[in-house]
């Protein structure tokens, strides 16, 4: 803890406020170096344009959320508890589709253009 007196000149409020600026610029450092990609880890944004610090949904992130919550989807896995009857997969060109589970294993061990995005207990129609 610093001193509230320097030598006979008690801090000043505007000492406070720089100092107070310089740790929270410290610990946005420390943050930014433990995590590269940033705080949106989980980002469904596939035109790869994304508008700053908008709030608003793009339609294609509005289209997964919706399969998400039709097919009963988990981005995480169920477990040991439930197995999959169907998956999410985004393909090369940025679409998102419901596959079966084997088709999204497929996906998810090869290592081409396509990637796994969830899991899903419903089984693809």
């Amino acid at each position: 803890m610093a001193p509230l007196f320097r030598g006979n000149r008690p801090l000043t409020l505007r000492h406070h406020l720089v100092q107070a600026a310089g740790v929270t610029v410290i610990g946005s450092l420390v943050a930014m170096v433990l995590l590269p990609s940033g705080f949106d880890i989980a980002d469904m944004d596939v035109s790869g344009d994304r508008p700053a610090a908008s709030s608003l949904q793009s339609p294609a992130d509005a289209h997964l959320a919706a399969l998400m919550k039709r097919y009963r989807c988990s981005t995480e896995g169920f477990g040991h508890s439930q197995i999959p009857g169907s998956a999410i997969i985004r393909r090369a060109q940025g679409r998102v589709a419901v596959v079966s589970f084997d088709r999204g294993w497929e996906v998810f061990r090869d290592d081409g253009p396509e990637s796994l995005v969830a899991v899903c207990l419903r089984p693809p129609h």
